[in-house]
């Protein structure tokens, strides 16, 4: 007797796609909260200052990467916020290219289930920032013993630098250096164009 063929492909990777999405979303539904903090503005500039306009990918930033891949400059992964917080919540770690345009995709979805403030406060909870550190709340009160509300705006660039510059369980000289190098250009970055991103989320 003829039996319909079945094609168990397409709904393996739906599931896998919800799954990974519920993993996302649900630990931060009725995420919301006020008010965009200098702290995340400081954090929007130093890691994506496109990421109000972006769906999730920035392809100028794509673009821009493959272009100095191309002249044989030093180059990032153009990762946006998005795809930051897809990476820590779902746990991937291959650095291979199925990966990254994975990541990529579920950042885009994410649009579609989050706001962009929600995705932004929702990483800002759980990114790493150094041994025994996950979270910017984590952060200032280890560091500076504040809650991230209490933080001078130095101190809130500090812990934005901690992003690229996680805190390691023995903190060195160079290590300090690099963190206030890069705490000190986000500092021009917020005084020159701060009050431009506080505007967009007005």
């Amino acid at each position: 007797m003829f039996e319909p063929r079945q094609f168990p492909f397409p709904k393996r990777v739906l599931l896998r796609i919800h799954r990974d999405l519920a993993t996302i979303v649900r630990p931060f539904e009725g995420y919301h909260r006020s008010d965009l903090s200098d702290i995340e503005v400081i954090i929007i500039l130093l890691e994506d200052r496109n990421f109000p306009e972006h769906r999730g990918i920035d392809f100028k930033s794509i673009l821009r990467e493959l272009l100095k891949m191309c002249t044989l400059r030093r180059f990032g992964g153009a990762s946006t916020i998005d795809m930051q917080f897809v990476r820590t919540m779902t746990g991937f770690k291959q650095k291979t290219l199925r990966r990254k345009l994975y990541e990529m995709f579920l950042a885009y979805l994410l649009q579609f289930h989050m706001s962009k403030l929600a995705i932004l406060r929702c990483y800002l909870e759980v990114v790493y920032l150094g041994s025994g550190l996950q979270g910017i709340r984590s952060a200032a009160r280890t560091v500076f013993e504040k809650e991230v509300s209490e933080l001078a705006i130095d101190e809130a660039a500090q812990i934005a630098a901690m992003m690229v510059y996680p805190k390691p369980l023995n903190p060195t000289a160079a290590w300090t250096r690099n963190v206030q190098r890069r705490a000190a250009y986000g500092l021009r970055l917020f005084r020159k164009l701060g009050h431009r991103y506080k505007q967009r989320f007005d």
